[in-house]
């Protein structure tokens, strides 16, 4: 086997969180009496929501104020008055709730299983990825949960990375993969640590970046073409 241990980032790559996403906005909005324009608020919603949890990956804001700054945002831009932090709460519980996996997911990993130990790596909230990994299908098959607002760190740093490392008592980079959507946290996380990265890209996105992946692949199938050799 060409690595011995797989890093998997949660959201976006084993997880639908678009699905999920519209999932708990909308019942949000619906138990709040705001059911209404529902496409528009979601798009506006998922721009807010994008520009902080860039910030947060840069560090210029926590996760406990994102939480709720998303949805201040949200509210007053919509000219509503609610209650942001109940408001959150409630987002919260249900997107704990939306376990969805793409397609195949739970088959590729039930392979993977016996030939290589798997590990998930995400800058998720607690609050979410815990109950969400505990009521999912795909949860007997990881090794380890590593969440960073348990940690307090969070990808692209790679003291993320090592944390893992420590936890898993595991030495060797060169054998060590990440496999993530987002260039600028897994795929930059992975370089800045030290290990091969491969960037999940389904929609065949161009990348304009100069973050330069080692695997890019469209389908999460090909993983196993990555690893066998």
């Amino acid at each position: 086997m060409r690595y011995s241990l797989l890093l998997f980032d949660a959201d976006g790559t084993l997880y639908d969180y678009e699905k999920g996403e519209v999932f708990a906005l909308k019942k949000s909005l619906e138990e709040f009496g705001i059911e209404n324009d529902f496409d528009k608020n979601l798009l506006l919603y998922k721009s807010i929501n994008s520009t902080l949890w860039r910030e947060f990956e840069l560090k210029k804001i926590s996760a406990d104020d994102l939480k709720v700054e998303r949805f201040n945002r949200l509210f007053t831009t919509l000219n509503k008055s609610v209650n942001t932090k109940k408001f959150s709460d409630v987002y919260l519980e249900n997107l704990s709730k939306a376990t969805f996996i793409f397609q195949g997911v739970d088959h590729l990993l039930e392979e993977l299983f016996p030939l290589v130990p798997m590990v998930i790596i995400t800058n998720g909230l607690k609050q979410v990825q815990r109950p969400r990994f505990d009521r999912s299908s795909i949860g007997k098959y990881m090794q380890e949960y590593i969440i960073s607002e348990e940690i307090g760190l969070q990808k692209p740093d790679p003291g993320i990375f090592e944390y893992a490392f420590r936890k898993l008592n595991y030495k060797e980079k060169n054998s060590a993969l990440i496999i993530g959507d987002n260039l600028h946290s897994d795929i930059l996380g992975g370089l800045n640590y030290g290990i091969d990265t491969c960037w999940f890209n389904p929609a065949n996105r161009i990348n304009d970046t100069e973050i330069r992946p080692t695997y890019t692949i469209s389908k999460l199938t090909d993983l196993k073409k990555i690893i066998a050799y």
